[in-house]
């Protein structure tokens, strides 16, 4: 009786496995997490790499903040995801200027009308009672943006409106405010800024 010749398994090919760059290393999320020890601490000064740093200084340039603002908007985005309720900040933060007085006075105008000063570090425009200049139009959000005095200077913020804030047709976030900048609110109603 012939007995049959058991097939062996063909042989695989051993693939090398991917490399990954410095660059990839820095971006990527490690597959498992390893829980930190408790008397292990994070170097006093965090260095960035390039690509991050530049990513900041462009953030920078494109929204008017400083860079220290950049980072922790997004540290509280990060926290807010990933740790909904947690504190922010463990100890009071140094004062970041807030309280000096503007070198400059700011004063606005709505579509044409006479100009008002902002004389406070949080200045509200919306269509709800409880802004400091109320826009009654139905395009407008409740709380539609707001003017803040930070590091030394006045910054407009979009707070996240249903028809957004735009300067030149291009969206407005936010931005450090300089005397003639002219901002759409909902893409119609101009604010117009003058700094003496």
């Amino acid at each position: 009786m012939a007995r049959k010749a058991a097939k062996a398994a063909p042989r695989k090919k051993a693939v090398p496995a991917p490399v990954a760059t410095k660059k990839a290393k820095l971006h990527q999320a490690p597959a498992t997490r390893t829980p930190r020890a408790k008397k292990e601490k994070l170097p006093a000064r965090l260095a960035l790499a390039d690509v991050d740093r530049d990513l900041i200084e462009r953030l920078a340039d494109r929204t008017g903040l400083l860079p220290r603002e950049i980072i922790e908007r997004a540290l509280a985005g990060y926290a807010a995801a990933v740790a909904p309720g947690m504190a922010l900040h463990t100890q009071p933060l140094p004062p970041r200027g807030e309280g000096e007085e503007p070198a400059l006075r700011l004063f606005l105008s709505v579509d044409g009308k006479p100009e008002i000063e902002i004389d406070k570090p949080e200045f509200v425009l919306g269509s709800g009672p409880d802004t400091d200049l109320r826009l009654d139009l139905p395009l407008i959000a409740p709380r539609h943006a707001r003017i803040l005095w930070r590091e030394g200077r006045h910054v407009f913020e979009d707070l996240h409106s249903a028809r957004g804030s735009y300067q030149h047709g291009q969206p407005v976030d936010v931005r450090m405010i300089q005397t003639g900048d002219e901002i759409d609110l909902g893409g119609f109603l101009p604010v117009r800024f003058r700094l003496s």
